[in-house]
């Protein structure tokens, strides 16, 4: 498994490279004893999520979003830096990223090339940085930005609570499931195999990037700063 170095607070680092050779940036705010994690770009033809994400890291540095003192925060605006360069669902080896992780549930079998798995779970080296760097954050709770016509606040874990808090700001619905199944999911992965409160905050597919940012910042933060302990 790839090994991380994680980053000093507010700094940014390279934790790995992409299949084709991009680096994939991890960057660090706080110092509270309560690690989140949020991620975006894994599905690089869902701009809304990483441009959310790159947008939140720039009110933070500016000191326009404060991280509150008992957290600390990571943020990983591209998990799929190849796929969000040339607005692509899938990496460069035309797997989709969020059905390759190494779950119980994992399968081969796809009906769509949007969702090809790879040929063996966890077989890409974005899925080896997902998983490594879980490892290395330890965290609390896990928020992965995407887009979808349907937009929701879809959560996996026992963490109905947490996607209540954020509905009560952005006004979407908390829904614990998609609507269709998605094995090798970082849901199931985090959320219900290993009790790691999962967030997949589905912005509105086409939503405008400062609309989508108004209407979500507040939600984020709330999430993400939801465990205290």
């Amino acid at each position: 498994m790839a090994r991380i170095q994680l980053p000093s607070p507010r700094e940014t680092v390279s934790i790995g490279k992409s299949t084709r050779g991009l680096d994939i940036e991890l960057s660090r705010y706080g110092t509270g004893p309560v690690s989140s994690l949020l991620i975006g770009g894994v599905h690089g033809d869902e701009p809304e999520g990483y441009l959310f994400a790159e947008r939140f890291i720039q009110d933070i540095r500016e000191g326009a979003v404060q991280v509150p003192d008992h957290l600390t925060l990571y943020i990983c605006p591209r998990l799929n830096p190849d796929g969000c360069s040339v607005d692509r669902r899938t990496n460069a080896r035309n797997v989709d990223l969020n059905r390759n992780l190494p779950t119980r549930d994992w399968t081969a079998d796809f009906t769509n090339p949007r969702y090809f798995p790879g040929l063996a779970a966890g077989s890409e080296v974005e899925s080896e940085i997902t998983v490594a760097l879980m490892e290395a954050v330890q965290p609390r709770m896990i928020m992965s930005l995407h887009s979808y016509e349907h937009a929701m606040i879809n959560y996996n874990g026992d963490c109905l609570d947490l996607a209540e808090a954020m509905a009560r700001t952005n006004g979407l619905p908390p829904k614990s499931d998609i609507g269709y199944p998605t094995p090798g999911s970082l849901g199931t992965y985090a959320g219900w195999e290993r009790n790691i409160p999962t967030i997949t905050l589905e912005i509105l597919r086409g939503q405008l990037p400062d609309d989508a940012y108004t209407q979500h910042r507040q939600a984020a933060l709330d999430g993400l700063s939801f465990y205290r302990s």
